[in-house]
């Protein structure tokens, strides 16, 4: 009896070990979402891609521009609030007129927040695209949805070299 105690604590012993030394599953799943911590990451890899991409491909998720909007758009405003947790990942379909007056701009802390939270929330009620975002400064123009995403990548991506949001971010 005593012998199959220790044979059955061994075995016990080995399959916890073995699961604590194995890497793990570094996929990602619709139905788990994307962890805010790998956003600035998906952000980067957004960044290095040549030319205009339509989707990008990232630990076994396929995201689309739109999708990358909104999970960009949402981990902006969990990092300034420093909230952890995942993103959900849904379908979004295309603006109906994107459009945008500036093709420039420089943005605030303050403003991009306020943009990426205004973007996501009216993802969230509308399942598509905005046509355009306007900076909340007198006199201000909008922005395009491409220029905000580029805008998006750039925080993102100073988020993933220095650890915080910047202070400002000019695009494109």
């Amino acid at each position: 009896m005593r012998r199959a105690l220790i044979l059955m604590a061994m075995i016990c012993s080995t399959l916890a070990i073995s699961g604590c030394t194995q890497t793990g599953n570094n996929t990602l799943s619709e139905s788990t979402g994307v962890p805010v911590a790998e956003v600035p990451e998906i952000a980067y890899r957004v960044s290095v891609a040549s030319g205009t991409i339509d989707s990008i491909e990232y630990k076994g998720l396929n995201l689309s521009m739109n999708q990358c909007l909104y999970i960009f758009a949402r981990a902006i405003v969990m990092l300034d609030s420093n909230d952890k947790g995942n993103i959900p990942v849904r379908e979004y379909g295309n603006p109906e007129s994107p459009d945008g007056r500036l093709s420039s701009a420089t943005l605030t802390r303050a403003e991009y927040v306020d943009m990426a939270g205004r973007t996501y929330r009216w993802m969230d009620s509308e399942w598509k695209g905005p046509n355009h975002v306007g900076i909340r400064q007198e006199g201000a123009g909008d922005l395009s949805p491409d220029i905000l995403l580029r805008a998006f990548v750039r925080v993102l991506t100073e988020y993933r070299s220095t650890g915080k949001l910047p202070d400002r971010v000019t695009v494109p």
